[in-house]
């Protein structure tokens, strides 16, 4: 349970959210998952494990998911729930998992409040949940952490990890907000900041503070997948790690708490995507989604911040 505040919040502006987050693939998701359960306006229906490109990487996301909420104090309090186990094999083809039926079974239940699902990682599990029920796109607004900028595109760590759910994704029905990579890399925070707004604050901010600096020191491209041959040994070692790291999933929260809080266009969905990730427009008149350009990424932080002190001060 989670320190009780002195003023109530307007319950009337709740939303529902989902996270469907690959938990243990680095160390941003851990401070988004934190990030969420810390906001009254957020009723977190549930939390789902995501696969990455590791052996046995749902399970691990799961168990990292589970450890984020008894470090604050929340366990058995929050959903968690298993998501696929690897990507789609065909984008016609849904991976039925417990994960994607619970995004149906909330997006379909009677409730008049918003449902967010948040994509923190591959779009497997609500691609799928798409597929086993295309009523949901009536129900539900995706937020999904991905992608590369337009109107090029290319290789993105959670595009790639299923580009089939990707490309399911774009051509669904579903309300699509899309931050790429070129937004989401500006969430970025230095080590000095975390080492005094967030190392003090609880078994958690202890966590996630030593954790980024674990995962900062042994990051490898795999994780990351932006570092491309054209980039020199001096560009590299800048740009990985060092004393900061983007945050880029706690953009979800911002959007949700305000859309407002980010700059976006309406952008014809690619029709496809290429086995490197690059957008695919040979098809003209598709759906348009709402991309975003830009986000007010120090509001973000800073809120973070300030939940970490309020809730887990001595």
């Amino acid at each position: 349970m989670l320190k009780k505040r002195p003023l109530e919040f307007p319950t009337d502006k709740t939303i529902r959210v989902i996270a469907d987050t690959d938990c243990n693939c680095e160390c941003d998701d851990q401070f988004c998952i934190a990030h969420m359960l810390m906001t009254p306006r957020f009723d977190v229906r549930g939390i789902i494990a995501e696969h990455y490109n590791e052996e046995n990487s749902e399970k691990k996301s799961y168990e990292e998911i589970q450890r984020i909420t008894e470090l604050m104090g929340l366990k058995d309090e929050v959903n968690v729930f298993h998501g696929a186990k690897a990507p789609m094999k065909d984008e016609s083809v849904p991976v039925d998992s417990e994960g994607a039926r619970f995004i149906i079974e909330e997006a379909m239940r009677e409730d008049e409040r918003p449902l967010f699902v948040c994509g923190q990682a591959a779009a497997t599990n609500v691609a799928s949940a798409y597929l086993l029920e295309p009523k949901i796109a009536e129900k539900i607004v995706v937020i999904w952490i991905g992608g590369r900028g337009y109107p090029q595109g290319g290789f993105e760590f959670n595009q790639n990890n299923d580009l089939n759910a990707a490309r399911t994704l774009f051509q669904s029905e579903l309300e699509l907000w899309q931050v790429p990579m070129n937004v989401y890399t500006t969430m970025k925070v230095g080590f000095f900041e975390l080492l005094n707004q967030v190392y003090p604050y609880g078994d958690i901010g202890r966590y996630l503070v030593e954790h980024t600096m674990e995962v900062s020191g042994g990051i490898s491209d795999k994780v990351i997948g932006s570092r491309g041959p054209e980039m020199s040994k001096g560009a590299a070692i800048t740009s990985f790690g060092g004393e900061l790291w983007s945050l880029g999933d706690s953009v979800c929260v911002g959007l949700m708490m305000n859309n407002t809080l980010g700059n976006f266009h309406m952008q014809e969905a690619p029709c496809s995507l290429t086995d490197d990730g690059n957008y695919e427009f040979s098809k003209p008149g598709n759906r348009k989604i709402r991309v975003y350009d830009s986000v007010d990424n120090r509001f973000i932080i800073r809120d973070m911040f300030e939940k970490f002190q309020f809730y887990f001060s001595a």
